[in-house]
């Protein structure tokens, strides 16, 4: 079973991801490395464009392990509160 410190790192995770703050951040940053990405020219920035395509595939993995941290900890929430009902 997890553990209460799961919990409170699931609920400041689903704070986070539903933050207009960290919505609009990440948004930001996807636009400006699609417009570096664009910008950049000529074979000398094929490693700047493989970079900045990474970076912009990354992104999402950020908001997919955050809410892998919200399920957990719903999921102990859940465990908890079964728990409480057969005590």
């Amino acid at each position: 079973m997890a553990t209460e410190n799961e919990i409170l790192n699931s609920n400041e995770a689903e704070i986070i991801l539903n933050s207009e703050t960290f919505k609009k951040s990440i948004e930001n940053l996807k636009q400006e490395y699609v417009s570096l990405w664009l910008e950049s020219k000529g074979e000398d920035d094929i490693r700047w464009r493989e970079t900045l395509h990474s970076a912009i595939t990354v992104l999402p993995e950020v908001e997919r392990h955050l809410r892998i941290i919200i399920e957990k900890g719903k999921i102990t929430s859940a465990q908890i509160q079964k728990l409480h009902k057969v005590i």
